[in-house]
């Protein structure tokens, strides 16, 4: 499993993050949503549009893989609207725009940038890099 394409390890990452950290995933989510969205959009205008290939079943394939990250954006961006007015999870910093007041205050300039969403820590980026292995040359 440590060999995974990109977007599936993304999924699985994104999933497990759910169900570890389900609050600071929905929080970030704000910040880096609508994929599912412009998925969907992309095939409704193709199938309107008659383009070859495209019929009426593929809305249907788009909405079935498209639609549960169109769902998680959509509750991303109610928790975060909540969280910033101060009636959720107050506990709970959001990783991209710092606190509810919209400030981090202890930002550090040479941080790498995010990692697109996906509710990954440094610890579980650190443990899945000490667990790959190097190509050695003979």
């Amino acid at each position: 499993m440590n060999h995974l394409p990109r977007p599936i390890a993304d999924l699985v990452s994104l999933w497990s993050g759910l169900i570890h950290h389900p609050r600071e995933v929905l929080l970030n989510r704000c910040h880096h949503q609508w994929r599912g969205a412009g998925f969907i959009a992309l095939v409704t205008v193709l199938v309107a549009t008659h383009a070859p290939g495209f019929g009426v079943g593929s809305l249907i394939i788009a909405l079935l893989l498209g639609g549960p990250s169109w769902a998680l954006d959509i509750a991303g961006s109610v928790a975060h609207d909540l969280w910033s007015a101060g009636r959720i999870w107050q506990g709970i910093d959001c990783q991209c725009c710092g606190g509810p007041d919209g400030g981090d205050d202890d930002t550090d300039p040479d941080e790498p940038a995010d990692d697109g969403g996906l509710g990954l820590t440094d610890r579980d980026i650190q443990n899945w890099l000490d667990g790959q292995s190097t190509p050695t040359r003979a």
